[in-house]
């Protein structure tokens, strides 16, 4: 069985091997689609698996075709957007909490792997605000990549926030860096635009860890996909505020499990406006 990410970037499947072909003579999928196995979490060009080499070419130079355009991602959002989704605070965190529950020593372990890597750089002194700036991105990508894993049913384990170290993670350092970049240009210069980003750009790195796309696709589709639910998202941060700051103040040990909550409630979300309908 295959998975194969469309022109509008997102992810269909399981495919057979009949319906992949299918798809190619229908002109759905090329020898440049993204796809992979399942069971494998690696993507590659449809041309790269034997299987298909006689419906594909290995490229232009040979078939006298170039790549279909990349989706843009106001198209993308629109994909989105059109199919009925809705943001269910109360539901996500009741289903965060049950992850969190039932699979404690992979989500409050990775989380705490996380924690631990990312303050014990930022401590190394001269160089530590620089490191950080190269692990954050990665990290945080790998530890939402960790929870939406097992939101699917996919087994996994705390190592598996390294996931971002792969073949995204320049797509994700730029993710991390320039929303940062942009938010905090936003808080400076008139303080409603800066929250408006961080609110926007919330699935910004989900989005890239997980369906691939390029940093500033991601970041724009997150933002188009928020935008219409905007107000609900805000509440959500507020909301995730707020429980943070209670389990830090439950003798700061109720923090361990309040915060993979919150990511686990957030990656539920992600799930409920990108994932499958």
């Amino acid at each position: 069985m295959f998975y194969l990410i469309g022109v509008d970037g997102k992810e269909y499947g399981p495919f057979t091997p009949e319906q992949m072909r299918q798809w190619i003579l229908d002109g759905r999928a090329n020898s440049y689609s993204r796809v992979r196995r399942e069971g494998e979490t690696t993507w590659q060009a449809l041309s790269e698996l034997p299987e298909f080499a006689d419906a594909t070419r290995p490229g232009p130079p040979e078939t006298g075709t170039t790549p279909p355009p990349a989706p843009t991602p106001e198209a993308i959002a629109a994909g989105y957007l059109q199919q009925p989704r809705q943001v269910d605070i109360e539901g996500a965190i009741r289903r965060g909490w049950a992850l969190v529950r039932d699979h404690p020593s992979a989500l409050i372990g990775g989380s705490i792997l996380v924690w631990l890597l990312s303050f014990g750089v930022a401590l190394v002194p001269a160089i530590g605000w620089l490191a950080g700036l190269f692990l954050t991105g990665a990290l945080h990508g790998g530890l939402y990549l960790l929870f939406i894993r097992r939101i699917r049913g996919e087994q996994v384990g705390a190592g598996d926030v390294f996931g971002g170290f792969g073949p995204g993670y320049v797509q994700l350092l730029l993710t991390s860096i320039v929303s940062a970049l942009l938010i905090v240009c936003g808080l400076i210069l008139c303080l409603v635009p800066g929250v408006y980003l961080l609110v926007g750009y919330i699935f910004a790195l989900p989005l890239v860890i997980d369906k691939h796309m390029e940093f500033w696709t991601a970041m724009e589709v997150s933002r188009r996909v928020v935008h219409e639910h905007w107000w609900q998202l805000l509440l959500f941060g507020l909301v995730s505020c707020l429980m943070i700051i209670v389990g830090v103040l439950a003798c700061g040990v109720g923090v361990l499990v309040a915060a993979p909550v919150v990511t686990a409630s957030m990656m539920y979300l992600y799930e409920d406006l990108f994932g499958k309908v």
